[in-house]
Order: C-alpha cells, then sequence, then structure tokens
C-alpha cells in the first residue's frame, strides 16, 4: 500500500510540474486567445500590432562592436517569464549572443505591447482586461511577433549605416 501511495504522489508531483511549465502555459494561452479571437470575429493571422514603447538599453546608434557587428542571426529573442513554475509572460528580451557574449539590447513589456484591434474591443467592452491580456500574451510569444521584433531592433541597429 505504500508503494502505491509513494507511485501515485510522485506521478501527481511530476503531472503538477508539467501541467504548470511554459510549454504548457504557451499552448493552453494560446487555445484561450484562440477561441476569444474568434468569438470576437478576429483572426490573430491578420491581426496587427505596435511595439513603439520598446525599451533600449544602449544609446543608438551605438558603439559596442559586438552589438554594432552583429547581424541578424545573432540577435536572440526570448520571452521573459516570471518564474518557471506557473509562468506569465511579462514581456520579450532581445539580446546579441556573439560567441559566449551575451548583451541584451532591448525589452518590450507587454503593457507597452499593442494591438489595435483588442483596444477598440476593451474601450467598446466587448471585452475585459483579462481578455485582453490572455491574447496579447499568446501573441507577443508568436512566431511572427518575435520575428517582427528581431527585425525592427535590426533596423534600428543598422539605421544610420543603411541610410547611407
Amino acid at each position: 500500500m505504500t508503494e502505491f501511495s509513494v507511485m501515485i504522489m510522485t506521478v501527481a508531483f511530476i503531472g503538477s510540474i508539467l501541467l504548470t511549465s511554459q510549454p504548457c502555459y504557451r499552448f493552453v494561452t494560446g487555445k484561450l486567445a484562440r477561441r476569444h479571437a474568434a468569438a470576437l470575429g478576429v483572426s490573430l493571422k491578420d491581426v496587427s500590432f505596435s511595439f513603439d514603447q520598446m525599451v533600449y538599453f544602449i544609446a543608438l546608434p551605438t558603439t559596442i562592436p559586438e552589438v554594432r557587428d552583429a547581424g541578424k542571426s545573432e540577435l536572440v529573442v526570448e520571452p521573459y517569464y516570471e518564474s518557471y513554475f506557473f509562468p506569465e509572460v511579462n514581456g520579450v528580451q532581445v539580446s546579441v549572443k556573439s560567441g559566449s557574449v551575451v548583451i541584451a539590447i532591448a525589452y518590450l513589456p507587454i503593457d507597452d505591447f499593442s494591438l489595435p484591434v483588442l483596444d477598440r474591443h476593451l474601450e467598446a467592452g466587448k471585452i475585459n482586461e483579462r481578455v485582453n491580456r490572455t491574447i496579447r500574451e499568446h501573441m507577443i510569444v508568436h512566431d511572427r511577433t518575435l520575428a517582427a521584433i528581431r527585425d525592427e531592433v535590426y533596423h534600428q541597429l543598422h539605421e544610420d549605416r543603411l541610410a547611407k
């Protein structure tokens, strides 16, 4: 009987760890976001977004050689989670990874990540703040959004050279 109890507790413990992990969080958030968007008649594939309020940790244009000479493939865009267990996305961090050197460049807080169509629905009272945040949490970690953020940061880093 005690072996069975230990086995059940072990399975419950491992199950709770898996169900509260970041991949499960992304899966559940994605499902909820798609459901809420469908109820609003909004396609998440076509929704426009804005990240004009991105915070840069370095002066632009920069003189840091690793950052100045970084290619687009060296820019690492990662979601920033509150914790590993019971995670919650707080934003997206952009870094340059050049060899063993990692330099933080920019951060986009989730509160500054704007989806204009959601803002209109929120102002009209069609959705509440929780639904708004759920959809934004899904969209900020979406591959299309992360690629757009990478492109924007690369453009900002090389803007003066691209203009010449």
